[in-house]
C-alpha cells in the first residue's frame, strides 16, 4: 500500500481533473493505495509528510507559472524525486519544457490509454477507469468547480479536422467513432450516487458515422428531452442536461442529425463560429438546431488569430471588425428565429481570445489586433460575464451599434468604458443617494462626450493615434513622443490621476502647457476631477509638488474647497500639503491654521458662526482673518483642552499646568498671541 498525491496547479477551471479522477480509481479500488487530492498544494496538517508517489495535471501552456509551482512542489514532498508524474495539455505540447525544467519527472504524453503507461503492478488502461469523485471531497471547503454534478466522458475520440490552431490533433491523433459510456456511468452511480447532467469531452462527435447509437444510447442512459433529476440533498425535480461541451462543427451538421440532437435534453447547443468566412455554414446550423427543438445555443468566436488553414480552408487572421459581426450574425439570427418558430430560442456568444499553442504567458497579440484592443474588449465582456447578448438593446449599448462604433469603443480609455449606458435608479436607493450618483453619472457623459468629439475630429490621424495608446503604455514618456498638439490632448484622457500629477513635474514648460491648457480652459472637468482626488485620497506628498508648481495658490484653494470640514478628524491630505508646499519651495498659505481649525473644533472651541467664518477665511487663503479668529478663540480652546484632560484626574492641577505650557508654546509656534495680553 503506498501513500499517492494527486496534485492540480493552483488556477481556477471549469472542469474537475479527469485524467486525476481516472488515477485515482485504479489507486484506490485496485492497487488499494492511500490516495489524497490537493488544488496548490496539501493544507496545514499535511505539511510533514512524505509521499511515494506524485501526480500532477496540467493544462494550458500560458498557465506555465503555475505549472511550474505546483511540479516543485510535488519534488518538495515526495521521497523519490523519480516518482513524479505528470501529464495532460502542457505536458503533451511542450514535454521539451518539462524535461528541461525538471529533468526527474516522467512526463506522460497523449492519453493513458495503454497498459502499464505509469508501471505498475496490475495496471490496467487508465484511461478506461471509472472517475473517482471522491476526491472533489477531499478540497470542497478550498475550491469547488463550477460544474461538477455531472458524468464527465468521451462517446468519441480526436477530431480528424487537422485545424492549424487546434492541439487535438496533437492530443487525441487517432479518431475513435464510438466508445459505450453506459458500463461506465452503471459504475458512477454505484459507488458515487447519480449525477445531474452529462457533459461530453467529444471533439467532433458529429463526425462519427455512429452518431444514431450515440444518441440512442444518450436516451436510454435518461438524457432524452424533457429529462429530469431528484437532488438527493433538496429532494426537488430539476432538469437535466447534455453538454457536448467541445462544440458541434458546423460544417457536419446536417438536417437529420439537427433532429437527433432535438431528441435529447441538450443545452446549451454549442457550435464555432471561429471565422467571419464560415458565416453562412454557421446560420444554417443555427437555423437547423433551433426548427429541431432545441432552444439554448451558443457558439465560441475565436478572436486575436492569425492566418490558418483547418477544414479543408484557409482563413485570414480576424479583426475586430470581423468579431463584431460574427456577434451581431447571432444577435440577428435570435430575432430572425425567435419570430418564425413558436418557441423561444437564445444565443449566446462566447468570445474566446487566441493564444498560439507555444504561447507560455498569454501574451500573444494577432496581427489585426493590439493590446489596448483585447484589454478593451475584456471589459466590455464584463457585464455579460463573458459572453456576447441576443437582446438588440444592450448588445448596441455595450459593443456598438456599428463595427465602427465597436472599434471606437475598443480604442476608448479603460474607465471610460464603465461609464456608457443610461441611468436609472437602485433598487432602495434613497433620492439624496440617487441624486448625488446622478451627479457622477452627468460629469461622466460629460468626460464619454469630451473624448468621443475629439476622437472622431481625428480623421486621417486615426490610425496614428492608435499606434500610441496600442501598447496601453500611457504614461509621460509616450506624451512626449506624440508632436500633434491635438493628439496630447486627447492622450491626456489615458493618464490616471496619479500620472497626471507626475506630467506636472515635466521641465519642458511648452510641453507642460499643453497639459496646464486643456485641464483648465478646454475641459476644466478634469482639473476639478484631480482635484477631488488629491483631497480625498491619501497620495504621497512627492506628488503634489508638480501641481503647487504648475497652479500655486489656484492649486492649494482648489484642494482646500472640497475638504470635508465636517468630520472631526484632520483629513489626510493637510499634512501632505504642508510637505508638499516645502518640496515645491512656496509659501502659498499656512496649511497649520487648518490643522488647528480641526484641533479647536474636536473639543467644540468653535461656534457654528465661527466655524464657517474661518472655513471661509481658510478657502480663500486669507491667512490674517485665519489668524485673528484662532487667536480670539485660543483661550476658549486652552480651556476645553485643560478641562477634558484633568477630569477626575489625580493630579489635575499639575496636569493643567503642564498642558497650559505646552498649549502657550503652540499658540506661540502658530504666532497666535499676536495683540493679546
Amino acid at each position: 500500500m503506498a501513500d499517492i498525491l494527486l496534485l492540480e496547479p493552483g488556477y481556477s477551471n471549469k472542469y474537475p481533473p479527469i485524467g486525476l479522477m481516472k488515477i485515482s480509481y485504479f489507486h484506490k479500488y485496485i492497487h488499494h493505495d492511500y490516495v489524497r487530492f490537493a488544488k496548490g498544494e496539501l493544507p496545514e496538517a499535511f505539511r510533514e509528510k512524505k509521499w511515494d508517489r506524485v501526480y500532477v495535471t496540467t493544462l494550458f501552456t500560458f498557465e506555465w507559472e503555475r505549472t511550474k509551482k505546483a511540479l516543485e512542489y510535488a519534488l518538495s514532498v515526495v521521497k523519490d524525486p523519480y516518482q513524479v508524474y505528470t501529464g495532460g495539455i502542457l505536458a503533451t505540447l511542450m514535454p521539451e519544457l518539462i524535461e528541461k525544467n525538471f529533468p526527474t519527472v516522467k512526463n506522460n504524453t497523449g492519453l493513458l490509454n495503454r497498459k502499464g503507461t505509469l508501471g505498475l503492478e496490475h495496471e490496467e488502461c487508465i484511461d478506461t477507469m471509472t472517475l473517482d469523485y471522491g476526491i472533489l471531497d477531499d478540497i470542497a471547503d478550498q475550491y469547488v468547480y463550477p460544474a461538477h454534478d455531472a458524468y464527465f466522458t468521451y462517446m468519441t475520440r480526436g477530431c480528424g479536422m487537422k485545424c492549424q490552431f487546434c492541439a487535438v490533433q496533437t492530443l487525441e491523433p487517432e479518431y475513435i467513432p464510438f466508445i459505450s459510456i453506459t458500463e461506465s456511468i452503471r459504475r458512477v452511480d454505484e459507488q458515487f450516487g447519480p449525477k445531474k447532467d452529462l457533459l461530453l469531452m467529444d471533439n467532433n462527435v458529429l463526425r462519427s458515422p455512429h452518431f444514431d447509437e450515440i444518441v440512442d444510447e444518450i436516451k436510454a442512459l435518461g438524457f432524452q428531452k424533457g429529462a429530469t433529476y431528484v437532488n438527493p440533498k433538496t429532494g426537488k425535480t430539476v432538469q437535466r442536461f447534455v453538454d457536448f461541451n467541445q462544440g458541434l462543427d458546423a460544417f457536419l451538421l446536417t438536417p437529420h442529425k439537427a433532429e437527433r440532437l432535438g431528441e435529447l435534453a441538450i443545452r446549451p447547443a454549442r457550435i464555432a463560429f471561429d471565422h467571419i468566412e464560415d458565416a453562412e455554414q454557421y446560420k444554417k446550423a443555427i437555423r437547423l438546431c433551433a426548427r429541431s427543438g432545441i432552444t439554448h445555443m451558443s457558439n465560441y468566436l475565436l478572436y486575436n488569430g492569425e492566418d490558418f488553414t483547418g477544414k479543408g480552408h484557409s482563413y485570414h487572421a480576424d479583426t475586430p471588425e470581423d468579431l463584431y459581426e460574427r456577434m451581431r450574425i447571432s444577435m440577428d439570427l435570435c430575432e430572425e428565429l425567435n419570430a418564425e418558430l413558436d418557441h423561444k430560442v437564445a444565443i449566446f456568444s462566447f468570445p474566446m481570445r487566441y493564444i498560439p499553442l507555444s504561447d507560455l504567458k498569454r501574451g500573444f497579440i494577432g496581427a489585426k489586433w493590439n493590446a489596448k484592443y483585447l484589454r478593451a474588449l475584456q471589459r466590455m465582456l464584463i457585464p455579460t460575464q463573458g459572453k456576447g447578448v441576443s437582446s438588440r438593446s444592450f448588445f448596441e449599448a455595450d459593443f456598438g451599434r456599428s463595427k465602427e462604433e465597436f472599434v471606437m469603443y475598443l480604442a476608448m480609455p479603460e474607465e471610460h468604458l464603465g461609464w456608457r449606458g443610461h441611468f436609472a435608479k437602485r433598487k432602495n436607493e434613497s433620492d439624496s443617494e440617487a441624486a448625488a450618483r446622478k451627479k457622477t453619472w452627468d460629469e461622466n457623459q460629460q468626460y464619454l462626450g469630451e473624448w468621443k468629439r475629439r476622437f472622431l475630429a481625428l480623421g486621417g490621424d486615426t490610425e496614428k493615434f492608435i499606434s500610441y495608446i496600442g501598447d496601453n503604455n500611457y504614461s509621460v514618456e509616450r506624451y512626449l513622443e506624440i508632436k500633434e498638439p491635438e493628439l496630447k490632448k486627447l492622450f491626456i484622457h489615458y493618464f490616471t490621476i496619479p500620472m497626471l500629477l507626475k506630467s506636472l513635474l515635466l521641465s519642458d514648460e511648452f510641453e507642460k502647457g499643453i497639459i496646464i491648457e486643456y485641464i483648465t480652459r478646454d475641459f476644466p472637468l478634469m482639473y476639478d476631477r484631480m482635484i477631488k482626488y488629491i483631497a480625498e485620497g491619501k497620495l504621497p506628498y512627492s506628488m503634489l509638488e508638480g501641481a503647487f508648481r504648475s497652479f500655486g495658490a489656484q492649486f492649494a484653494a482648489s484642494v482646500l474647497e472640497k475638504i470635508d470640514y465636517s468630520q472631526n478628524e484632520e483629513p489626510f491630505v493637510i499634512n501632505n500639503l504642508i510637505k508638499a508646499q516645502k518640496k515645491a519651495r512656496m509659501n502659498v498659505f499656512s496649511f497649520e491654521y487648518v490643522r488647528t481649525y480641526y484641533l479647536y473644533k474636536s473639543v467644540g472651541a468653535l461656534d457654528k458662526k465661527t466655524s464657517r467664518t474661518l472655513i471661509d477665511a481658510i478657502k480663500k487663503l486669507d491667512e490674517g482673518k485665519a489668524r485673528a479668529i484662532l487667536a480670539e478663540k485660543f483661550n476658549r480652546f486652552k480651556a476645553k483642552m485643560i478641562a477634558r484632560a484633568t477630569d477626575n484626574e489625580v493630579g489635575a492641577a499639575y496636569i493643567a499646568e503642564q498642558i497650559e505650557r505646552q498649549l502657550n508654546d503652540f499658540g506661540k509656534q502658530l504666532t497666535l498671541f499676536e495683540g493679546l495680553e
